[in-house]
């Protein structure tokens, strides 16, 4: 049964990271051009995480593909991250780019084939030269 007491390890001081985007013309992150780091690498990991599954569009709920700029700031006595974006300039990308996590995904994918027919070019090496079965004596 989970611990209902449980409660993460926030940081004490403040945190701030930032990150320069592609977006493409759905409005999803297609490429981090750069980043700012914090003093907090597990904060770090999980402001990327976000911003890479991020969907940038306007209230209207229209995409304008071009770069942007997002940071995440986080308070540590409210424990909230705060969370902004600005366009830096519209265009000047591809458009038609894949998003950063379907481009993660079809990574994953070809690995996991290639995995998969290493896996089955050693169970047919296994299997033509079997380990020699022990004698009693």
């Amino acid at each position: 049964m989970p611990d209902m007491n449980y409660r993460p390890k926030l940081p004490t001081v403040a945190e701030h990271t930032e990150f320069v985007l592609e977006v493409n013309a759905k409005g999803q992150v297609s490429k981090v051009r750069s980043a700012k780091r914090s003093k907090d690498a597990l904060f770090d990991k999980m402001t990327y995480g976000n911003v890479i599954q991020t969907f940038i569009r306007t209230p209207d709920g229209h995409a304008v593909s071009g770069v942007y700029r997002m940071t995440y700031d986080y308070n540590p006595k409210t424990q909230k991250i705060r969370r902004t974006v600005a366009l830096l300039q519209a265009g000047g990308v591809d458009p038609k780019a894949p998003g950063a996590v379907a481009r993660m995904a079809e990574m994953n994918l070809h690995n996991a084939k290639l995995l998969q027919q290493e896996l089955q070019a050693q169970a047919k090496k296994a299997k033509a030269h079997p380990s020699p079965t022990p004698t009693r004596h």
